[in-house]
């Protein structure tokens, strides 16, 4: 029998405990908050699989309306991410398969963009995506690896690799139709207690970039994918 979230008064365990409610200063909408939160949420394992989702608890819990976060379950389902039985949502498994998937069109897509971006961009353009895989460092450090605001960082990181790359209707294009795909793949990778050095293996990736050599830059994006895989293998 699977789990339930709760509103943590009670229950059977498996919710949203460990990540509370949404971020204060959040600088999107609400709905996407619930929808990233959400998300990571079973990427993480924090809402294990086979958890059942419940709006109003849910709800409850990140202490905001249910319109939003109705509106984030309907595209975690769409995303695969949840699953009908009866009527109730689950939350879905990822087998093997679906996860080696995943990290395939991830590599095609990072490929891409690495030596797309590495044709397209100056020195200069190099140092705020610089400035931004440094940041990790504080991030890990406060919060750890698994935590939300990681996954939330990494996943702007890579997105200003994306807006480098490719022209902005494009990038805008990739964001809401693909980008989700990608942000997946790193919250495969990544748990607390994780051990990798991921200011180090970043700040390498966009050395090979803005060294100009598209063959470079795709090389470094094969060697950064490939520890990703290995490390979601390792997690699930």
């Amino acid at each position: 029998m699977g789990h339930e979230v709760t509103d943590g008064s009670g229950g059977t365990g498996g919710g949203l405990d460990g990540v509370g409610s949404l971020p204060s200063g959040a600088t999107v909408h609400v709905y996407d908050h619930v929808y990233r939160l959400v998300r990571h949420a079973m990427l993480s394992r924090q809402l294990a699989p086979g958890t059942r989702v419940v709006e109003a608890a849910l709800a409850d819990q990140l202490q905001v309306s249910r319109t939003p976060v109705r509106d984030a379950l309907r595209r975690l389902e769409g995303d695969g991410l949840l699953e009908r039985v009866g009527s109730s949502l689950t939350v879905a498994t990822f087998d093997a398969g679906e996860t080696e998937d995943v990290f395939l069109v991830r590599l095609v897509l990072d490929r891409l963009a690495a030596e797309l971006a590495a044709g397209r961009n100056q020195a200069a353009d190099w140092e705020p995506l610089r400035d931004q895989a440094r940041s990790l460092g504080p991030v890990v450090e406060q919060w750890g690896t698994g935590s939300y605001q990681f996954s939330e960082a990494h996943d702007e990181l890579h997105g200003a690799i994306y807006r480098m790359a490719f022209a902005p209707k494009v990038a805008g294009m990739l964001n809401s139709r693909l980008m989700g795909l990608v942000e997946i793949a790193g919250g495969l990778s990544y748990r607390d207690g994780s051990r990798e050095p991921v200011v180090a293996q970043h700040l390498e990736l966009i050395e090979a970039m803005a060294g100009g050599d598209p063959a470079r830059a795709r090389a470094a994006v094969d060697d950064h994918v490939r520890t990703a895989r290995e490390s979601a293998a390792q997690l699930h």
